[in-house]
């Protein structure tokens, strides 16, 4: 039992455990005399007494005496130690700086003040590999148009080898790598450590720069354009150029546009240079939006006749009026899909009535858009060139129409053809008929005779030809549009012969991306998957449609047909790459063709909408 406070026993234990023994400071004689002693040796009244001091000295334990021994060894040897490093410190290491900051302030950590080397100097990549790589594109016309078509933000004159490597290691080791990816491979391991060297290049920028350069801007822009964080990446490099007060740069330039002389300045020229760049990074962010499933991070404070106001300026090259088209046409798609998007009314017949209202105002804008940049282009520029523009004109509007009336049939919610209004219907079959058409321009081959890289008898297609240098996005796009074509045909029950057709030119697309395709490229799996997949429906359409005709009762015939579960068909329709899904929002791959029968209404009801 635990005692209580008032308890003697309790209070006589308590004592007992809180006496302690006194240190004992005074000397013999003052403890003898029971006096008062200071402690001193000798103490004050020894001295004026005249008489000896002497103190009793208590006996040490071992372990006392072994720690006192230890401790004046240790500041021994400190001292030591700290004499030796102020006599012998080196001269190359006082040149070093601290990490830790020894200024008192916000922050105990200073950033180093290093600036990144390149994968040439660091002996990652050879000189002539880097010269190699860089100058691909100049030697190669093909390519050359390419990687300045796709990621239009360079200028021909200023950013060649020398220039780039003497301004810019960042910008430098990002263009090697683009050519290093075409040359070897997506997989190789140069172009890996290419990549991962990038990352610290970036990284060094976010935390050691304060104001980018537009040479940092340039690189961030081509690093998303061949990422799969591209989103992310073209945010970064629009906050950067928005940082350089690029927005305005293009805003000066149109102001100077109508007072211009027969001559420009150099001050007009980098404002031109500067506008390049803003008008590159803008089109791919409005590109990973629209195609991304996000919204536009901005809203472009341009117009039509303030674009096409550019295309008469000096400095304005063919890659430029590609540039400039595609701002214009994005800006076109942006505002449409805002307006299908915000539409809110009370009745199915009032949304289908603002919906065809809205598509067939923004077709007619497209139509406009095709027809007046297919005059521009055709003023100027090389044949060769120009045949490459008009063709990548033909494909961005077949492309404005696939999504644009697949956004229309999404905003209604309804994804079983078999149900679908006649509007809805509709609008899947122009995006089919797009579809074929986009198709067609794939495999388009130059009529140009001048025209590099070539065989007369058996021409090249040109658009599939760059598909090297091209970058994901682009990718995505190409086995999209093949996929989409193939499964609305066999949604929208196309005749068996017009779907072999479609094949063949998915198999000759096929053919023709092996010969440009240099390891992995994931896309290119999901277009051989989806030619496979169509084939074993078809397969299976056309065996049924046999039984079906051989039937004695068609009716009965065709009712079983309808019925039963075509697992092939079944397969294609709800076949969805994670690719579609998680990187890229493109509308359609949701559709399917349940008929509705009597004996279906007890199967499946779910998955009739």
């Amino acid at each position: 039992m635990i005692p209580s406070p008032d308890d003697p026993v309790y209070a006589t234990a308590l004592g007992e455990r809180s006496r302690k023994r006194r240190a004992i400071n005074a000397c013999i004689n003052c403890r003898t005399s029971k006096v008062r002693c200071d402690g001193k040796r000798p103490c004050q009244r020894c001295t004026r007494n005249n008489t000896d001091c002497t103190f009793h000295v208590a006996a040490k334990d071992e372990n006392t005496l072994r720690i006192e021994k230890l401790e004046a060894r240790v500041t021994a040897l400190s001292d030591e130690l700290l004499h030796i490093g102020r006599d012998n410190t080196t001269e190359s290491e006082r040149r070093y700086t601290p990490i830790i900051s020894t200024q008192p302030g916000p922050s105990s950590f200073a950033k180093r003040n290093n600036s990144m080397l390149s994968a040439v100097d660091t002996g990652l990549i050879t000189w002539d590999q880097a010269t190699f790589w860089f100058r691909r594109e100049a030697q190669d016309p093909i390519s050359w148009q390419t990687k300045h078509y796709l990621v239009p933000i360079f200028s021909e004159t200023n950013d060649v080898l020398a220039s780039v490597a003497s301004r810019s290691t960042f910008l430098l080791d990002a263009i090697v790598s683009i050519g290093c990816r075409a040359e070897q491979g997506f997989n190789s391991i140069t172009f890996r450590q290419l990549q991962s060297r990038l990352r610290e290049h970036l990284t060094d920028l976010l935390i050691n720069t304060s104001l980018p350069s537009l040479e940092d801007v340039q690189a961030i822009t081509l690093m998303a354009a061949y990422s799969e964080n591209g989103f992310v990446l073209i945010a970064l490099a629009l906050r950067f150029a928005m940082q350089l007060d690029l927005p305005n740069a293009v805003d000066s330039l149109l102001a100077k546009t109508p007072l211009r002389v027969t001559t420009i300045s150099s001050e007009e020229k980098e404002l031109y240079r500067l506008g390049r760049v803003w008008h590159g990074i803008c089109n791919l962010e409005l590109f990973f939006s629209l195609d991304g499933g996000h919204l536009p991070n901005i809203a472009p404070r341009t117009s039509s006749r303030k674009i096409r106001s550019l295309i008469n300026h000096p400095e304005c090259t063919p890659i430029d009026v590609r540039l400039l088209s595609q701002v214009e046409l994005n800006t076109i798609r942006s505002d449409a899909y805002n307006s299908i998007a915000k539409y809110n009314s009370q009745t199915a017949a009032d949304n289908e009535s603002f919906l065809r209202s809205r598509i067939n105002d923004t077709t007619l804008e497209l139509s406009l858009w095709i027809e007046e940049w297919m005059n521009i282009v055709s003023r100027g520029s090389t044949p060769h060139q120009q045949s490459l523009a008009l063709l990548n004109l033909h494909i961005q509007h077949e492309w404005a129409l696939i999504t644009l009336h697949l956004k229309a049939v999404s905003a209604a919610g309804i994804e079983n053809i078999a149900i679908m209004t006649e509007f809805q219907r509709d609008m899947v079959l122009k995006s089919k008929e797009a579809a074929e058409r986009h198709l067609h321009h794939l495999l388009e081959a130059s009529t140009s005779p001048s025209s590099p890289l070539q065989s007369p008898s058996h021409p090249a297609p040109t658009y599939l030809n760059t598909f090297r240098w091209t970058m994901d996005y682009v990718w995505a796009k190409g086995a999209f549009s093949v996929l989409l074509v193939l499964k609305l045909a066999i949604l929208l029950r196309d005749p068996v012969q017009s779907v072999m057709s479609l094949l063949r030119d998915a198999h000759r697309v096929l053919e023709e991306l092996k010969n440009v395709t240099i390891g992995y490229i994931p896309y290119f799996q999901i277009l051989q998957t989806s030619i496979e997949k169509c084939e074993a429906a078809l397969s299976e359409y056309i065996i049924e449609q046999t039984q079906s005709t051989e039937s004695d009762d068609a009716a009965l015939g065709i009712g079983l047909i309808s019925s039963q579960a075509r697992e092939a068909e079944q397969d294609f329709q709800g076949y969805a790459p994670r690719e579609f899904i998680f990187e890229w929002d493109f509308p359609g791959l949701n559709l399917k063709h349940m008929p509705l029968g009597w004996q279906d209404l007890f199967i499946d009801i779910d998955g009739l909408f």
